[in-house]
């Protein structure tokens, strides 16, 4: 009997030793798989967003742009220092983590955070200054609560990309940061957008070309400036004269004409007409009716008048007829109204003008042209009729009143005292205008059987009567690309568009966006539509569930973690002791039997 006690000790030694080799086998070969894995996924790029609107996620167009990079570019992020406010360290974290997705695509991308300025070298840091600022970026000023008072240093919250000889400058903040502020740097859209656009720009050695038309009093340089400034972001932008040269728009990708007041020979429209046959683009910001606010300024009650410019009948053959009329629109912008005068001075208070519309974009029209738009404004704007039979023409509405809008025929008269009475809600019974038309297709050329001898015997020249597929873009309203200009004596001071003479409330940033996407979509750079206007949605706490369950989620997130610990330990404590008692029974049973 102690021969076999013996004997089963040392069998149970035996198993013991095997189960614990076993149990090091295990461990290594986990720690085998783990190493693997690490190694593999080194090699292997992999990343998975959970997130509806794929918020961690690059765009395929900016994949594209980096997968086809040909050379190295160099990222200097200014966006390091020992002293940095929590905000800004957070943002930098942002950045980081942002450029190394960015690094994820191309290997071509080398990115250096940096502080461009050294402790207690003033003279040095001067000049660092005005290269930086010379080079696009702008100084931050950043000031802090000390111990000690309040201290203020300066830094460039911005990033500098470098290809080859070119460099392409990045702002990454708007604001300055103070303790206590509420800081908001780039989202992750609004970094991929700005950084995908500096390296698009360095990249691309010819960018296409947009010609804005003089000659025929249209929006002046200053009025036509901030539209200008953005679509130079993508394009070459000019003032063209055509001086009546058969050939002044060849080379360019898109004409636009705003809110012409002079009238068109036929030779301009010929001009025009056989360069939309060639294949060229329009985008036409014309009206009929000619008034303006600065003319009620002194007198309040204005008629507005048929301006003949000429192109009535050329944008009929095309497909589209603007009315002679000013429509009316509840949903509109408020302008100040005289009430009374206090200790002799005037008082005004804002009042609805409806003469100048809201354009709230449609949302049920699956167009990428008006994907996540903001409101637009409009001033004296007339409607648009769709007109002709033309098989090979595809019209698309883009832009629509609201459903309380009516149409005053010419003359109209324009009278400030409107806004004095409520408005007859019955009377504003024609909804939803056409504003803005997309002309798709071939267009039949204006001078079909109507060319003159100039021309038709002229051997130099070959006249085209019907156009390769083209598009253009008709808009009722000269003034939707015209910002306000402030006049200084000689100077003027060009306003953003979409900014409010009267009230700053009332700033829309939609005219932009929209006429920025409609040179994209022209020129068929759709994918830059896509990334400008990549909409995240931003899913707020419900403020006053928040407080209501306050103490709940407290005690929730609280006890949750320790229960789960204990129930955990439970669970092994218990799985152990029966996997304990199985072995001894098991034990007993073999010795019981011997």
């Amino acid at each position: 009997m102690v021969n076999s006690m013996e004997n089963n000790n040392k069998k149970n030694k035996t198993s013991r030793s095997t189960l614990k080799k076993q149990n090091i086998l295990q461990a290594i070969l986990i720690l085998v798989l783990i190493i693997v894995f690490n190694l593999l996924s080194s090699m292997v790029f992999f990343r998975l967003d959970l997130t509806k609107e794929k918020r961690f996620s690059i765009t395929d167009t900016s994949k594209k742009i980096l997968d086809d990079l040909e050379d190295k570019i160099i990222i200097d992020v200014y966006l390091e220092g020992d002293d940095l406010p929590v905000e800004l360290l957070r943002y930098q974290k942002t950045v980081k983590e942002f450029l190394d997705n960015f690094k994820s695509y191309s290997n071509k991308i080398e990115v250096i955070f940096k502080n461009p300025f050294e402790e207690g070298n003033s003279e040095q840091n001067r000049e660092i200054y005005f290269q930086l600022y010379k080079k696009g970026l702008s100084p931050t000023y950043i000031s802090q609560s000390q111990d000690m008072g309040r201290s203020e240093k300066m830094i460039f919250a911005g990033a500098l990309l470098k290809y080859g000889e070119k460099e392409f400058p990045i702002n990454l903040i708007n604001n300055n940061l103070s303790s206590g502020s509420n800081y908001v740097g780039l989202s992750e859209t609004e970094l991929e957008r700005d950084f995908i656009h500096a390296i698009w720009m360095l990249t691309n050695d010819k960018l296409k070309k947009i010609a804005f038309l003089d000659g025929h009093k249209e929006l002046s340089e200053y009025q036509t400036y901030d539209i200008m400034t953005s679509l130079s972001k993508y394009y070459h932008i000019d003032r063209v004269i055509m001086n009546q040269v058969l050939n002044a728009l060849d080379g360019y990708d898109v004409v636009v004409v705003a809110k012409p007041e002079g009238y068109f020979t036929e030779r301009d429209k010929f001009i025009l007409d056989q360069y939309i046959m060639q294949g060229g683009k329009m985008i036409w910001l014309v009206e009929w009716m000619k008034i303006d606010m600065d003319s009620l300024s002194t007198k309040p009650m204005q008629m507005a008048m048929l301006n003949d410019i000429n192109l009535d009948d050329q944008l009929f053959n095309y497909g589209v007829r603007i009315n002679p009329d000013l429509i009316q629109d509840l949903s509109c912008l408020s302008i100040p109204v005289y009430v009374n005068t206090v200790d002799g001075k005037p008082q005004f208070e804002p009042r609805p003008w409806p003469f100048f519309p809201v354009i709230v974009p449609d949302t049920l029209l699956n167009h990428q042209l008006l994907k996540n738009l903001d409101i637009i404004r409009t001033h004296f704007v007339s409607s648009i009729d769709t007109v002709g039979e033309n098989p090979k023409i595809k019209k698309t509405i883009l832009l629509r009143t609201s459903k309380f809008s009516k149409t005053m025929t010419h003359p109209v008269e324009v009278n400030l005292e409107i806004m004095r009475n409520e408005p007859e809600l019955k009377t504003f019974n024609k909804p939803n205008l056409p504003i803005a038309v997309l002309l798709e297709g071939q267009f039949r050329s204006n001078f079909v059987n109507r060319l003159s001898d100039e021309f038709a015997n002229n051997p130099d020249f070959k006249f085209i009567p019907e156009s390769e597929e083209t598009k253009m873009i008709v808009i009722s309203d000269g003034d939707f690309i015209r910002n306000e200009v402030r006049v200084m004596g000689n100077k003027q001071q060009p306003y953003p568009l979409g900014a409010d003479r009267y009230y700053p409330e009332q700033f829309t940033p939609g005219n932009t966006q929209f006429f920025v996407n409609c040179v994209n979509y022209l020129c068929a750079d759709d994918d830059f539509i896509s990334l400008r206007m990549r909409e995240i949605k931003i899913r707020k706490l419900n403020k006053a569930e928040l407080r209501e369950n306050k103490q709940h989620w407290l005690y929730f997130n609280l006890t949750l973690p320790i229960l789960s610990i204990i129930i955990i330990g439970v669970v092994i404590l218990f799985s152990r002791k029966i996997k304990f008692n199985k072995k001894t029974l098991k034990i007993h049973k073999t010795y019981s039997k011997k």
